[in-house]
């Protein structure tokens, strides 16, 4: 049964290779509105989502630094 899902999967994908196609940022009119709205998008998207994964490592960083001072001051 698992074999014939695999194929039948297969099958699927490859039939609808034909009909999926990247979006207008990789692969439309770079000057269309649509296009150049999905660029601000993802711009958008990316100037949002660093700082704060910056943040988060950085907080990270701060109670393992803590964690560290506090476990040498209780081993003196």
């Amino acid at each position: 049964m698992k074999k014939f899902k695999y194929l039948f999967s297969s099958i699927l994908a490859i039939s609808l290779l034909e009909i999926t196609y990247a979006c207008s940022t990789c692969y439309g009119d770079p000057n269309s509105g649509a296009g150049k709205g999905m660029d601000m998008a993802i711009i958008t998207l990316l100037s949002i989502i660093a700082p704060l994964l910056f943040a988060i490592a950085a907080g990270i960083v701060s109670i393992g630094l803590r964690s560290r001072k506090i476990n040498q001051q209780n081993h003196d």
